[in-house]
């Protein structure tokens, strides 16, 4: 999938990093600026979590002082999102697993299992190879002492196949994987789309989680 490359995002992660942010995958303006959560709900992440109203991703790009030390990986480092690409013409396989973006049902557990099927496909197995070797890295480069946040249901289906462990929705689980040890956290997604993160009252578990505190 060579011709894919320009739409191709690079992961922000640090050694050392307090926490890692796992997000979906770049959009138009992640594609646009080279790096994850340029975008809306990386605004919207800043200004829950720190009160600060520029996009999370260029706070960690530029090494801000006013944040934590933060690493972000995307699951998929091209776009999930079909729009993305227009007008490119796409493979048969690659556009049926952009699907994924598009599965929708009352029961989450539905929802689940029918994006883990996407990611057992060979263009989901894939960018789930891709993640599992990232994620792990970023594990193991900071010394057990991870604190990592999932964000949405497509990122939390990766995580899940990728390590074969569960979390939960803000309740902050110790795990073990791969030798590591390591704090997960499950949150929704950022997308103002989702309506979580614009109030202040639902993110009190994750704020508890990094025992961080706002300005």
């Amino acid at each position: 999938m060579e011709y894919l490359t320009q739409f191709k995002i690079d992961d922000l992660s640090h050694d050392k990093s307090e926490f890692i942010f796992i997000l979906e995958s770049p959009h138009k303006q992640e594609v646009a600026m080279g790096f994850p959560a340029a975008s809306e709900s990386g605004w919207w992440m800043s200004k829950a979590m720190f009160n600060i109203e520029t996009p999370l991703g260029e706070l960690v790009t530029n090494k801000s002082s006013s944040i934590p030390r933060i690493s972000i990986l995307n699951c998929s480092r091209l776009p999930l999102q079909i729009s993305c690409y227009n007008p490119l013409r796409l493979s048969e396989d690659f556009s049926e697993f952009l699907e994924i973006q598009e599965i929708k049902n009352g029961n989450i557990q539905v929802v689940k299992q029918k994006i883990k099927e996407k990611l057992r496909t060979k263009v989901g197995g894939q960018a789930l190879k891709s993640f599992r070797f990232r994620l792990l890295k970023s594990i193991q480069n900071n010394n057990n002492h991870s604190k990592i946040i999932v964000c949405g249901v497509i990122a939390q289906c990766f995580f899940e196949e990728a390590t074969q462990l569960n979390g939960y929705i803000r309740v902050a689980t110790n795990l073990q994987w791969e030798g590591c040890s390591f704090k997960i956290f499950y949150e929704y997604h950022p997308s103002p789309k989702s309506g979580q993160w614009q109030n202040p009252y639902n993110m009190r578990n994750l704020l508890d989680f990094m025992s961080c505190k706002r300005a």
